[in-house]
């Protein structure tokens, strides 16, 4: 397992241009005359205007024309003008820096309500498929049961007690087996893994734990971290393996083994709490380490 961070930057999905192109054009669409087929080429508006099919080059010709030989005249140019004057008009009043920033936290809503919805369906699954009952109620359930054999247990006594006068003979209960002991005695794979915290104590591994972890088909041992990380992780690693009768704090303890061979600090600027946290699961869960038990 480990903790990925999703940082959103501003890229062209909330840049300048695209949240001010989109703007303009929802003004644009709501007016008519800006929904219109532009009147380009030989059509009546331009050869009102003086817009004439051009053959050659000189002054003769009223407009410009383009590779067809279709010109546009100065007419229909200043047609052109117009309607971008108006439309200019319309967007200087319509669009605003307050329209701007509304629409891109209108555009931020959206994205965060979006996978707020696949976020939390990952969650309730996982919590649906994996239900655990807290240590409250752990607790409340085992202090239920404890009494209510303290009670039968008086009972019992109190009816040998009446039937012979001998006294009763207390016989050894054995605590059941179950799977939460079985589960605290995992110190590593998947399930020791999910269980380590900042303040957890962490081993190196024995030659059995290892291979009591089953790697899946077709996957590889190993680790993959960052390259600003690796020196750092990698020291802190083999510091822990060059002690192997010591225990030692995920979150105070393990920074102090990032040595390089000269005994100096390794680049630790980009290690933070949390890549501690990840790259100690990533160990126990592939057996490199070991998860220390409370005693």
């Amino acid at each position: 397992p480990s903790f990925h961070v999703t940082v959103a930057i501003a890229t062209h999905d909330w840049c300048l241009a695209t949240v001010f192109s989109e703007s303009v054009r929802e003004v644009l669409k709501g007016v008519d005359e800006f929904r219109m087929a532009l009147p380009i080429g030989p059509c009546e508006e331009y050869e009102k205007s003086g817009t004439r099919r051009s053959g050659g080059s000189g002054d003769d010709n009223v407009g410009s024309s383009d590779g067809d030989g279709v010109g546009v005249g100065v007419g229909g140019r200043a047609f052109l003008e117009e309607q971008m004057e108006r439309a200019f008009a319309l967007l200087r009043e319509r669009v605003t820096g307050a329209s701007l920033e509304q629409r891109l936290r209108w555009k931020y809503s959206v994205h965060n309500a979006r996978a707020d919805v696949c976020r939390r369906a990952v969650v309730e699954d996982y919590a649906a498929a994996n239900p655990r009952p807290s240590k409250k109620r752990k607790m409340l359930a085992t202090n239920e049961c404890a009494d209510e054999a303290d009670d039968d247990d008086d009972d019992e006594e109190s009816a040998n007690a009446d039937a012979s006068s001998e006294p009763p003979q207390s016989q050894p209960q054995s605590q059941p087996h179950t799977e939460d002991d079985e589960a605290d005695s995992i110190v590593v794979g998947p399930k020791a893994a999910s269980k380590v915290r900042l303040e957890t104590l962490v081993r190196a591994s024995t030659p059995s734990e290892r291979e009591s972890v089953a790697m899946e088909e077709g996957k590889l041992r190993g680790l993959t971290v960052r390259e600003e990380t690796h020196g750092a992780l990698m020291s802190i690693l083999a510091g822990i393996k060059n002690h192997p009768g010591r225990s030692f704090v995920v979150g105070s303890d393990l920074r102090g083994l990032a040595k390089n061979d000269e005994g100096d600090d390794c680049g630790l600027d980009f290690v933070c709490d949390f890549t501690l946290l990840s790259f100690a699961r990533c160990c126990v869960e592939l057996g490199a380490l070991a998860m220390v038990c409370d005693s």
